[in-house]
């Protein structure tokens, strides 16, 4: 094997030790007696974590992998880079400059002490040995340019570079001397987020107006070839003799096809199509969606950067904010066939092939044409290798906070740009020596103990464990412990149980051969149990209006678990105002209610102000020693079943008068029908139905004949119970 093939079958390397199986995640079970765990099985809640020589693979493994070289950028950021004939050019932002990355000496080991990822304390042990780390990339500058950033850069056949700088969408030539002259300029146009070569003439990309321009190498004939509705125009795709092309703030594809103007595609749901890759016969879209609406990833960018906005706003937030951004990004993938026909971007289905919340996408990076695709992150610097809906590893996570940009070197590897602590990265440098990997903070939900944990795997592994009061690692935190394993059946066992009972626990994993290898980390922990808190208490007669005359009522109740503990509950009912001993049981057949509402027969007690208790408790989750309870008393309530009575009906022309009365409650209404017709409602003789004694009137209707007629009257208590009476009358 040459020399110049080393770096490419490194990079093979790197992307056949991934396997496509994805396993169940539980990230948090409960168990009885208040024990709960984490059960880290999965690429998803693998990727979490933080990674170091370490790739997580689809199937939900953990392996030793590749230790990238790192060139930094002191006082900069890195924004955007281009693969040339001469190198690797990276364009930075703050100072727009643009650098050339280049293999360097080996680094001394100091460069980098060991840490446990981005933990935020700086905990530091021991630094690696030399032959972990592969040699570190010289950054070598070509040339300064005015502007905030250099947005995006291009190479001309002669191997000269076209570079763009924001705020102001100037376009220059820099010579491979790294002299800078101008090459054209746009009217109207304010920023440049994209450059390509296309049949012989040089594309931009623009903003804010969504222009697509065209013009000769020479930087001449310039001509707007598409005018989206859009404001910026992000991402080029050259397909045969089209052009594919990206927009935002509406996530849209648009074809140009020479010089007759735009076609739309595609309309995808999200805010902005940030990039494209092309693979043998598809093509794949990377699609962010933001909760703001308005926002796109370079806005995005700033925020994380905390500058003055790349797109001439004010920044919309500091670093913290960027941290819980809620956002979503998608890796798409849709099928064109042999022929790479566009028009199947409408017909055929596109298949999601990575997604991830709180997160957007920032480069997509095609390392060959039969599907393997690199996708840079804006979370941890992370970037994943995608092979299709159900192959999906990461296979890097950078010290930075945001991975920016991707591109092939001269020959074949894979360079990254790193926002957030300006660095680029040689990825698949050198096969690591061992790797280490970090969950996320786990949360509790409040202080808790901790016990046992697994680790699914083989090889040799190493374990390391903390907990703190806080979501982020500070002082707060104890500091790391080593925690002995042992082996059992497929894997080792440990205990916590020597850690601070805190809210949160962090746990590191050293796989410590190459051969090593991590499946499964499942922890338990028991959280301080909570007592359920009731909240009200409610007993409910049928509706008046139902005619329901059922004694049943309905006993329900709220409340809250606080710890989502399964609860189980107690009624029981009294008389108003008596003794501890006058409760009665209303649990059917003397068990436990499960449910948060009971039936109850009120025929079982006499008439009279009753109270219902509820008692609450979280035993089914905590065992009868743990348990915890809280009572609540309802309101007090009638109970009554006494029919109200009406008086002997006096008739005096045509009007009907009587009175209805109800020794426990208050009369709700009286109705009356003639000859079995509908019933008709009376009305109080005082104007109001709001006692336990009411005299009514009852008007027969002018038109009712001559004759005989009976007439019902029927009247209604404030519990439902109703008593009629009948009489005939005669005109």
């Amino acid at each position: 094997m040459s020399d110049d093939s080393k770096p490419t079958a490194t990079l093979l390397r790197l992307c056949a030790c991934l396997a496509a199986t994805t396993l169940a995640a539980l990230p948090m079970t409960a168990r009885a007696g208040g024990t709960r765990t984490w059960d880290i099985s999965s690429h998803t809640e693998f990727d979490k974590g933080d990674a170091e020589g370490a790739a997580l693979e689809s199937s939900g493994r953990v392996t030793v992998g590749f230790t990238p070289a790192r060139g930094e950028l002191p006082g900069t950021t890195a924004f955007t880079c281009l693969s040339t004939k001469a190198g690797v050019l990276v364009g930075t932002a703050d100072a727009a400059t643009i650098q050339r990355v280049v293999p360097g000496k080996r680094a001394k080991p100091s460069r980098k002490a060991e840490t446990t990822g981005k933990d935020g304390d700086g905990a530091k042990s021991k630094a690696k040995p030399e032959d972990e780390i592969p040699p570190a990339l010289v950054i070598a500058p070509v040339a300064k340019l005015d502007g905030v950033v250099v947005s995006a850069m291009v190479e001309l056949p002669g191997g000269d570079v076209v570079a763009a700088t924001v705020p102001g969408g100037k376009l220059v030539r820099v010579d491979g001397k790294g002299k800078v002259t101008p090459f054209a300029s746009l009217e109207g146009v304010e920023q440049i987020w994209a450059l390509a070569i296309h049949d012989g003439k040089l594309l931009v990309g623009t903003g804010p107006k969504g222009e697509l321009w065209s013009m000769t190498l020479a930087g001449k004939d310039a001509k707007i070839v598409l005018d989206a509705e859009e404001k910026d125009v992000l991402a080029l795709a050259s397909v045969g003799k089209d052009v594919v092309v990206g927009v935002a703030p509406q996530a849209k594809l648009y074809r140009v096809s020479g010089d007759l103007g735009g076609e739309l595609l595609y309309d995808f749901p999200g805010d902005e199509v940030r990039a494209l890759a092309l693979t043998r016969t598809g093509l794949v879209a990377v699609i962010n969606t933001f909760a703001d609406r308005k926002l796109s990833s370079l806005d995005a960018l700033t925020k994380t950067l905390d500058r003055t906005s790349l797109v001439g706003q004010p920044p919309a937030g500091s670093l913290d904010g960027e941290r819980s951004m809620q956002a979503a990004g998608k890796v798409l993938h849709v099928e064109l066939g042999a022929s790479r026909d566009l028009s199947r971007t409408l017909e055929a289905p596109w298949e999601t092939w990575l997604e991830r919340d709180r997160q957007y996408f920032t480069a997509a990076l095609a390392l060959d044409d039969v599907g393997t695709v690199l996708v840079s992150s804006s979370d941890d610097a992370k970037v994943y290798r995608v092979r299709g809906p159900r192959d999906v590893a990461t296979v890097a996570d950078l010290e930075e906070r945001q991975a920016t940009a991707l591109c092939r070197g001269p020959k074949g590897e894979v360079i990254a740009a790193a926002a957030h602590g300006a660095a680029v990265y040689e990825l698949g440098a050198a096969p690591a020596k061992r790797a280490r990997y970090v969950t996320d903070v786990l949360d509790t939900s409040q202080p808790a103990s901790f016990g046992t944990v697994r680790l699914r795997g083989h090889g040799t592994l190493a374990l390391r464990a903390r907990s703190g009061p806080s979501d982020e690692p500070d002082k707060r935190w104890s500091p790391w412990r080593e925690v002995p394993l042992t082996r059992e059946a497929g894997g080792w066992r440990g205990n916590l149980g020597a850690l601070p009972h805190r809210r949160h626990l962090q746990l590191e994993v050293v796989l410590a051969a190459p051969g090593s290898e991590l499946r499964a980390i499942e922890a338990f922990y028991a959280p301080e149990n909570l007592a359920p808190l009731l909240t009200r208490v409610d007993v409910e007669r049928p509706g008046i209006d139902e005619g329901d005359t059922d004694p049943k009522v309905t006993i329900s109740w709220k409340v809250d678990a606080r710890d989502e503990d399964d609860l189980v509950y107690d009624v029981r009912v009294r008389p108003e105002g008596a003794g501890d001993d006058a409760w009665i049981g209303l649990n059917p057949e003397g068990e436990l209610v499960t449910k948060r509402e009971i039936k109850w027969d009120t025929s079982s007690v006499p008439d009279g102000v009753y109270e219902v208790e509820v008692t609450a408790s979280d035993e089914p989750s905590n065992g009868t020693r743990r348990a915890r309870t809280d009572e609540l008393v309802s309101e007090p309530f009638v109970v009554d079943r006494q029919r109200p009575a009406i008086s002997t009906p006096s008739v005096s022309g045509d009007v009907i008068k009587a009175v209805a009365t109800d020794a426990s409650g208050f009369i709700h209404d009286v109705s009356f029908a003639i000859d079995n017709g509908p019933l008709r409602a009376a009305s109080p003789a005082d104007g109001l139905f709001d006692s336990g004694s009411e005299a009514f009137e009852i008007a027969l209707p002018a038109e009712l004949g001559k004759g005989s007629h009976r007439v019902v009257l029927k009247a209604r208590d404030g519990a439902g119970n109703s008593a009629s009476v009948a009489i005939v009358v005669k005109r």
